[in-house]
């Protein structure tokens, strides 16, 4: 049911439309049943857009109440004025540069490549670059994949956006994945002169998997694979988002497990019917194992795979749980890390909210600035959908609200 709800929340306030006008066909009809299921539908579908977009004092809470007055005063001008309305203004067109090359993915011959948005000609910069890491499991996806709505919101504020395509699993282990980060930090440091950048306004953001890469970024520096590229350069940043990020591996290594029963508790458990396998038959196979958006075609369920873990990390729970541990940002929580905002849905099916229920609680009792912001009725994923603007879902709405105040405030 996960689809159905996700376009179900997204298009709320329109199916409320069109149960009101179901109902008033019905009362012209005198057909009871559609009056009453009209107007079931439409209560239900307003609640929904009224529960998700409900204001919170969650920044009164972690900046003080007088978060607002620290925003400067000519970027409060470019925020979005209300949390929700009907549909929300369009953003201007932004320039960009696709497919900057960052240099070569760890010891291989690939390139790590960007997309980098910056603000419309005559809009004041803020000094301020989001790094951004997409979802998908570590494994699938790209950059660009319906996230221009939101960066051309960030943008037309003042922010430059870096777009990472950073290495996926099997073909790359989270070592890999972590130097791509640390070198696209390192990257843009080293051009904060060319885009008008302040290189202590660097902040991390990402979604699922690559929310996980943000925060373990931002919390442990000195993770041996940081430690692999660049030894010596600054990987200090200004703040992280991550939306609905992993933040205990392994706790995740148990939860995944409970949902693809397949999950070997040791490598040697690992059968011919749970690897990888490439097919090129059909187009639709072809487009899944060639692209980045599902590079490696996998038995059980999709995206996943029982070795999900296994490819990631080098092994199982049970064999490596140092690397499990030393790969979980909650255990690196300390007065260090930099201030927090987590945004995640209630009902969460692939990473259950208590991931960031109790990262928040940590970094709290460790005195350091955290926003944890909870979106009730909502599922995996309500920040991104196919053909349906981040300008009319109300929950997308509501999490681009928080993430731009959040985002002014580290200006």
């Amino acid at each position: 049911m996960w689809l159905p709800k996700l376009w179900a929340s997204a298009w709320a306030p329109f199916l409320a439309l069109t149960g009101g006008l179901g109902a008033l066909l019905g009362w012209v009809s005198g057909d009871f049943s559609a009056i009453l299921a009209g107007v079931l539908g439409a209560a239900l579908c307003v609640r929904h857009t009224i529960i998700v977009t409900r204001p919170h004092d969650l920044f009164a809470q972690a900046f003080g109440n007088d978060w607002q007055e620290r925003i400067p005063p000519d970027l409060r001008t470019r925020l979005w004025s209300k949390r929700y309305r009907f549909i929300q203004p369009a953003s201007p067109v932004v320039p960009g540069q696709r497919d900057v090359n960052l240099g070569k993915s760890g010891t291989t011959d690939e390139s790590l490549l960007c997309d980098i948005w910056e603000p419309p000609v005559g809009t004041p910069r803020t000094g301020l670059a989001l790094l951004y890491f997409h979802g998908g499991a570590w494994q699938a996806f790209d950059k660009d994949l319906f996230t221009q709505p939101l960066f051309r919101r960030l943008a037309s504020q003042g922010h430059v956006i870096m777009d990472v395509a950073y290495s996926l699993t099997p073909g790359a282990g989270l070592n890999r994945m972590l130097g791509d980060v640390k070198q696209a930090i390192v990257w843009m440091k080293s051009h904060t002169a060319e885009y008008e950048i302040n290189p202590d306004r660097i902040v991390l953001m990402g979604v699922s998997g690559g929310a996980h890469l943000a925060l373990l970024a931002a919390y442990a520096p000195a993770h041996p694979a940081f430690q692999a590229v660049s030894p010596t350069a600054d990987m200090s940043i200004r703040a992280v988002v991550s939306m609905f990020g992993m933040t205990d591996l392994s706790t995740f290594f148990q939860e995944y497990g409970q949902s693809t029963r397949k999950q070997p508790e040791y490598s040697s458990q690992i059968t011919d019917d749970l690897l990888p396998r490439i097919h090129d038959k059909t187009w639709l196979e072809k487009f899944m194992t060639r692209s980045r958006a599902f590079p490696a075609y996998r038995h059980a369920n999709m995206p996943g795979g029982a070795l999900l873990l296994v490819y990631l990390l080098g092994g199982t729970l049970k064999e490596i749980p140092d690397v499990y541990r030393c790969a979980s940002p909650i255990v690196h929580v300390g007065p260090h890390c930099p201030p927090t905002l987590q945004i995640f849905d209630e009902n969460d099916f692939v990473i259950d909210a208590s991931h960031g229920r109790r990262l928040h609680q940590a970094l709290c009792k460790a005195g350091t600035i955290s926003v944890y912001i909870e979106i009730p009725d909502t599922v995996h994923g309500f920040d991104q959908y196919l053909g349906v603007s981040r300008r009319v879902a109300p929950a997308a709405q509501s999490a681009t609200y928080d993430i731009e105040r959040f985002l002014a405030l580290m200006v």
